[in-house]
């Protein structure tokens, strides 16, 4: 338990630092803003696009399946990149160097942050879901197959604890990479971000990508845990139990991988003074 005190320490410090600069409902309500508007301008696109083409098929089991994986993809997106984040924002207020106290002090740090920006997208991530499902109903006038039992909300919520070492090595792995960097920490996450948009399977099935990227993207851990979901709030669309598996096996491969990748990093940076230096 002991070893998990800086690890709540920096989560507590997280969400202070995320929702604290104003009142926390005030600031969770606007964070939920990005995600709504994200699934609804895909969702709407999808719609658009289905009923304005001649070889277009309007369902409402596509519409649901665009919907739940853009509101996942966001709610990735929204927690995934904090360590580099933190490791940038460190790195330019100078405060960086306090983090480092004992060796590996830095790793529960990233790890606190990305836990307390897990907690926050997830509740903003479930309030865009049910603002989107309701207003996109509304706006088709049709009803969005999108099933909401105890079974399925526990099946889902599983499926976003079981995403958490996947998205937790993603961070350290971009994390090694900014302990160096001096002007691109920044925006590295964007571009990783687009690309996972394109190979997770959030807005379409990875099958249609061709070979061999359809296969290297199929077996991402966020592609399987977009799936699990899927499976959880929209029977009949993937096997969950394999989805579930393939999802904790490829996100436990990347995160011991790459947080092996960020110690060496970090050692590296402590001999080479770059952690004890402000970068601009």
């Amino acid at each position: 338990m002991t070893s998990l005190r800086p690890l709540f320490a920096s989560a507590w410090m997280g969400i202070q630092h995320d929702i604290a600069w104003t009142t926390p409902p005030l600031s969770v309500a606007l964070r939920a803003v990005a995600p709504f508007a994200s699934a609804m301008t895909v969702s709407i696109i999808y719609w658009f696009g289905t009923n304005n083409s001649a070889a277009g098929v309007f369902t409402p089991d596509h519409l649901a399946y665009v919907l739940i994986g853009s509101t996942l993809y966001a709610h990735v997106a929204s927690y995934a990149w904090v360590p580099t984040v933190a490791i940038a924002e460190g790195k330019n207020l100078a405060t960086f160097p306090h983090v480092y106290i004992t060796s590996r002090s830095t790793a529960f740090y990233l790890a606190g942050r990305a836990v307390s920006a897990f907690v926050i997208s997830t509740i903003t991530s479930v309030a865009a879901l049910a603002l989107a499902w309701y207003a996109l109903g509304s706006f088709t006038g049709v009803q969005i197959p999108i099933t909401v039992t105890p079974s399925s909300v526990i099946m889902a919520a599983g499926a976003l604890v079981a995403n958490i070492p996947a998205a937790l090595g993603l961070g350290y792995l971009l994390g090694a990479y900014a302990l160096y960097a001096s002007k691109f920490e920044w925006s590295l996450p964007g571009y990783v971000a687009g690309l996972l948009m394109v190979f997770s399977g959030a807005l379409f099935p990875t099958s249609i990508l061709p070979w061999p990227l359809s296969v290297a993207a199929y077996y991402l851990p966020f592609t399987q845990f977009i799936a699990a979901a899927r499976g959880a709030l929209l029977p009949g669309s993937g096997d969950y139990a394999s989805s579930m598996a393939l999802c904790i096996l490829g996100g436990s491969i990347l995160f011991i991988g790459s947080l092996l990748i960020y110690f060496g990093s970090e050692r590296k940076a402590r001999r080479d003074g770059v952690i004890d230096r402000r970068m601009a």
